[in-house]
């Protein structure tokens, strides 16, 4: 799988009125040695800051897995090689970021350091240079679980998880916050749960909350449970009004509908938009929005996915002029063998009463899911993390990928503009000699399918870098000196050759461990 960064820029106007930039994925991680680096997506798992620094955080592994991080070079259009934001003894997982107005960044996540010990809330923060040393928020009396973070617009940092590995009526959902940069905070915490707890399963099944922040220090947390059965999982919402929360309040009816993943989004007048998956239509995804002050959500759904694209496991953000932007997990319509799913993104400028087509992020055949935005939309435009299978043709895999997607907005664009290149080429790697990485820019001039492929003097094939459709643009990729098994290769002598559409372009370069 290759770490390609596409720099060609294609706009799209789309019936909405509304209009980006073709996405274009870009390899973050690639092998990941685990089938659950991003594990759900009831919190974000990347943020752009204030001072436009791109930060996405992942969990390496199981039994001794950390949570890392990567940052991204927009000079050189690269990522960073993963770094561990933990410590944990046996593992740290399932981790969230958010940012705020000052270009600091803030991560959480539950952590244990033995296999016996229940799992603890844990943060630090990153002040645009450092890192802070994990904080334990929680301790591990008992299980702390699915944690979710997010920042007001007051500068002010939420925190919320559920507990779990109770009986039913003991596991609540709870959150705590703080108003210095996380030095201390509101202990005990709030519990979001009613006094009754969580009832009707684990915290795969209940809990999750989704933190979202509206306007004047206002915050909102979504979540689900089970109250009468696991066929029964109805989607919750508590709001905090810059003072208190609310208690929960019922979001869907209580039912045999099965209700789960809501996300949810504050527009600048405070109305509050949930979208979530209803069992009927199954894996659908479906809309209700109130007024902050409305007592009572609408009894009718209104529908964002229909059931024939079978979408589900939602994530919304919102911009600064009310568009929402929704990325979600569908079936490959077009594969009937292995069970394959991609990521697919729709927005709406209309507060939901109108969606654009469904745009594909994801790479074609290559299983995906356990999307999340950046949910505070910079000018930028939209910032994308998910997980995809290592290689094609393979569904649920063991080795998989983090696949980076910018959506670039392109205001007032009237028709489709490509950036035209009219003279193919295939330029000097760059450091050359190198070690361990290098970088190989070429440019296209001629859509159509094309190949990036390594060799060594004898002429066989060592890695093949880029083997998919290109658009007229230019492109780079950076290579870490592996073979297609992942091995590093020897310091020599290798070629890198460019071939498609007749076209065959040969280059010369030297690693030197």
């Amino acid at each position: 799988m290759s770490k390609l960064t596409v720099f060609v820029l294609l706009s799209l106007l789309l019936a909405s009125g509304l209009s980006w930039g073709q996405p274009s994925p870009s390899i973050v991680a690639d092998p990941v040695f685990y089938n659950a680096p991003l594990y759900y997506n009831h919190t974000s798992h990347i943020t752009r800051t204030s001072t436009d620094e791109l930060i996405v955080v992942w969990s390496s592994g199981s039994t001794g897995g950390q949570i890392v991080y990567s940052t991204y070079d927009p000079v050189f259009q690269l990522w960073s090689p993963p770094a561990p934001l933990s410590s944990a003894g046996d593992r740290a997982d399932k981790a969230g970021i958010a940012s705020d107005e000052n270009g600091n960044a803030y991560v959480a996540w539950q952590q244990r350091n033995t296999s016996a010990e229940d799992y603890a809330i844990y943060f630090t923060k990153y002040d645009g240079s450092t890192w802070t040393a994990p904080m334990d928020l929680t301790g591990s009396s008992v299980e702390n679980e699915e944690v979710s973070i997010a920042v007001s617009d007051q500068g002010r940092i939420f925190v919320a998880w559920n507990t779990d590995a109770e009986p039913d009526g003991s596991e609540f959902v709870l959150s705590i916050y703080s108003d210095d940069g996380g030095q201390t905070w509101s202990i005990p915490p709030d519990t979001l749960s009613s006094s009754d707890g969580l009832i009707g399963g684990s915290s795969t099944t209940c809990g999750r909350p989704f933190l979202a922040r509206g306007n004047s220090g206002k915050m909102v947390s979504a979540w689900h449970e089970s109250p009468d059965g696991p066929s029964t999982a109805e989607v919750f919402l508590n709001q905090f009004d810059g003072t208190q929360w609310t208690g929960e309040q019922a979001v869907t009816e209580l039912t045999t509908n099965e209700t789960r993943y809501p996300t949810v989004e504050v527009n600048s007048n405070d109305m509050i938009y949930a979208i979530y998956s209803p069992r009927y239509p199954q894996r659908s995804l479906v809309m209700k929005k109130k007024g902050w002050n409305e007592t009572n959500w609408p009894a009718v759904a209104d529908t964002v996915i229909e059931a024939g694209y079978v979408g589900y496991k939602p994530f919304l953000g919102i911009d600064d002029n009310d568009n929402l932007f929704l990325v979600f997990r569908r079936d490959n319509a077009a594969d009937t063998t292995y069970g394959l799913e991609e990521v697919a993104f729709v927005a709406s400028k209309d507060g939901g009463a109108t969606w654009t087509d469904q745009v594909r992020l994801s790479r074609e055949n290559y299983d995906a899911g356990y999307v999340t935005l950046a949910p505070r939309i910079r000018p930028s435009g939209v910032d994308v993390l998910w997980r995809e299978a290592h290689t094609q043709f393979k569904d649920d895999p063991d080795t998989t990928a983090i696949v980076y997607g910018h959506i670039d907005f392109a205001v007032g664009v009237e028709d489709p503009v490509p950036v035209v290149v009219k003279k193919f080429q295939l330029q000097q790697n760059y450091p050359n000699p190198f070690n361990p990485s290098t970088i190989i820019k070429y440019a296209i001039a001629k859509e159509g399918f094309y190949e990036l492929t390594v060799y060594n003097l004898l002429g066989e094939k060592i890695r093949t870098l880029v083997s998919e459709y290109h658009l007229s643009g230019s492109y780079g990729i950076q290579w870490n000196g592996r073979n297609d098994r992942g091995n590093s290769i020897p310091s020599g002598i290798y070629f890198y050759r460019l071939n498609g559409n007749g076209l065959n372009l040969t280059q010369k370069m030297i690693l030197m461990r």
